[in-house]
C-alpha cells in the first residue's frame, strides 16, 4: 500500500481550517474564489512543477535527493493531485458560505 495517501490526503482534508478562519475573519467571497483557482492551477501543472523542483535540486548538487524525487514521483503525484483537488474543492464552498 502507498503510504503516502495516508498521509496527504488528511492535510488536504485539513484545509478547512485556515478557510474556517478566513471566513471568520469576515474576508469577501472573491478571497476564497482566488484561493480556489490558486490551487486549481497547481494541480493543472503539479507534474512540471514537481520537475522543476528536481532539476533546482540537481543543478544546486543534490544528486542524492532528485534521485529520491524521481523514485517517489509515481507514488506521491496521485494523492498530491487528490488533495490539492479537495483543497480547491474546499476553498470553493467557502465562497457560498
Amino acid at each position: 500500500m502507498n503510504w503516502w495517501w495516508l498521509v496527504i490526503v488528511p492535510l488536504g482534508c485539513l484545509w478547512w481550517l485556515p478557510m474556517l478562519g478566513a471566513r471568520a475573519g469576515g474576508l469577501p467571497w472573491y478571497f476564497f474564489a482566488a484561493i480556489a483557482a490558486l490551487w486549481g492551477v497547481v494541480l493543472l501543472f503539479v507534474r512540471p512543477l514537481y520537475d522543476w523542483g528536481t532539476k533546482i535540486s540537481r543543478k544546486l548538487g543534490q544528486e542524492r535527493m532528485a534521485d529520491l524525487r524521481e523514485r517517489l514521483k509515481p507514488k506521491l503525484l496521485p494523492p498530491v493531485r487528490v488533495a490539492l483537488l479537495i483543497m480547491a474543492a474546499t476553498s470553493a464552498v467557502f465562497i457560498f458560505l
